[in-house]
């Protein structure tokens, strides 16, 4: 199995129409992106998994909103913290098998 794959498929699959409906949101998934990594509970081999670099996370969010994102964008939010993951995608990602761990 992919898990890249999965990984951005599980994310984008969780989250997407949250964060076209509240773009704020980007910033929550910003943190669990970045200096984040996720692992998958099948994964006998611990594939790590996300996009540990501050602007690869932020480009992500800005491919789910098409259109460009600077990083900055989420720098600039007081409430942008990198590596922190909320309650609320913690739990969404455990439900897919998904399990992170701070860098």
């Amino acid at each position: 199995m992919n898990y890249y794959q999965k990984f951005d498929d599980d994310f984008r699959g969780l989250f997407l129409a949250e964060l076209r409906e509240n773009e704020d949101f980007g910033t929550q998934l910003w943190s669990a992106l970045a200096n984040v990594s996720w692992y998958h509970e099948s994964d006998s081999e611990n594939t790590e998994c996300g996009y540990s670099h501050t602007g690869a996370a932020a480009s992500i969010i800005g491919y789910m909103l098409c259109k460009h994102v600077v990083r900055m964008d989420f720098f600039l939010n007081d409430s942008a913290s990198a590596g922190t993951v909320s309650e609320h995608i913690a739990n969404a990602m455990a439900s897919k098998g998904w399990r992170f761990k701070v860098q």
